[in-house]
């Protein structure tokens, strides 16, 4: 099975209920993206507009190897300003306006529409499957933002601030491989224009190149929406492990893969709630199979909850959450197979569904493809 082969193969719109006025403090629109991941986007349009990129706001993060629609709010943008910004590859749509910024996870839903590709059979037209994270929440084929949490809550600042830039992965471009040995060979003394103006981690550089060794303010310096995802990764990665645990000891299922190895899939709806863990965990009632799970997790990682607040960036701190431990596909629909142009000898299927905010749709074809 792949996904995402092209952009086009992988379409996914938010669903939102969102109450739009004549009047408001901010602009809503869509913005429609491909090729883009959300925070280099936003960082565009605002430089395109000459505008400060934290007066945007959306309810989270699009695939970037994608076609996606997301909702976004801009304090004191117009109508106006909305429909004049052109740039390749992106289209905003403007909607109305709001009295307040799109919160985080606002959205109710995603609608998707996907092409898998080199399959050996067709689709299978299940109701439910296991709620894990997916290789996106992970960094993608950079699959480090997990790691680079961990050694943040140690408070390892500087070896964290390595495992972001540094280290480069086999899956990566000859480009992107090649900056980050140059940035490793002269680590301490590091240049913006060592990094491709179009990636985030210039950011940081910038910061190191003015403020050597002050690795707390280079991770400050990047966008919230980056920097706190560290530690979501690993919460999430923590969340996987615990699931996978549970499934393997109590129900029957298949194996998928995933950046990190195998997770054990099950297409049974797993009626528990499994904890995103963070500083306040004690304080939550969670199944008892779950906790000892947990427990033993933290145990091995060597990981003490008010290592989650984070002090030295108290905005990073991480509250617990309860997941579903199982998701639910809705109005799912396919196309009938046919010969795949890109894979000789394989097949390709359309799937159309919706999932709820915060399931990962590749997890879900992952199981829909064994």
């Amino acid at each position: 099975m792949k996904l995402k082969q092209l952009p086009e193969d992988f379409i996914v719109k938010e669903i939102a209920d969102i109450n739009l006025l004549d009047k408001g403090d901010y602009a809503c629109f869509i913005l429609r993206k491909k090729n883009w991941a959300t925070v280099n986007a936003i960082l565009r349009i605002a430089d395109y507009l000459r505008k400060n990129p934290k007066i945007f706001s959306n309810a989270g993060m699009k695939d970037k190897n994608a076609i996606t629609e997301q909702y976004v709010s801009a304090y004191g943008l117009t109508k106006e300003d909305i429909q004049r910004v052109k740039i390749k590859d992106l289209k905003l749509k403007f909607k109305g306006y709001l009295d307040k910024p799109i919160g985080l996870a606002s959205h109710k839903a995603n609608g998707f529409e996907i092409l898998t590709r080199d399959l050996e059979r067709q689709l299978a037209r299940i109701k439910y499957f296991t709620n894990y994270y997916d290789e996106q929440r992970f960094g993608g084929i950079r699959h480090n933002m997990a790691a680079v949490g961990k050694l943040i809550i140690e408070g390892k600042f500087e070896d964290a601030m390595k495992a972001y830039l540094l280290y480069p992965f086999k899956e990566e471009t000859k480009e992107h491989q090649d900056f980050r040995k140059l940035m490793e060979a002269n680590w301490g003394k590091l240049k913006a224009d060592m990094v491709p103006g179009y990636l985030t981690e210039k950011r940081a550089v910038e910061w190191l190149e003015k403020n050597p060794n002050d690795y707390i303010g280079a991770f400050m310096a990047l966008p919230k929406q980056i920097s706190t995802l560290f530690i979501h990764a690993y919460q999430s990665k923590i969340f996987n492990d615990i699931l996978a645990a549970y499934v393997r000891d109590n129900c029957e299922f298949f194996e998928v893969n995933y950046c990190f190895g195998k997770l054990p899939m099950s297409t049974q709806n797993i009626k528990l709630k499994i904890p995103l863990i963070g500083h306040d965990y004690a304080k939550f009632e969670v199944d008892r199979q779950i906790k000892k799970y947990a427990d033993e997790f933290l145990e091995k990682e060597g990981i003490k909850l008010e290592m989650f607040h984070v002090k030295q960036i108290p905005y990073m701190e991480s509250r617990t959450i309860l997941r579903d431990a199982s998701a639910e596909i809705q109005n799912l629909m396919f196309s009938k197979d046919e010969r795949d142009e890109l894979n000789p000898e394989r097949k390709k299927q359309k799937s159309v569904f919706i999932l709820n905010k915060g399931s990962f749709a590749t997890i879900a074809l992952k199981a829909m493809a064994h």
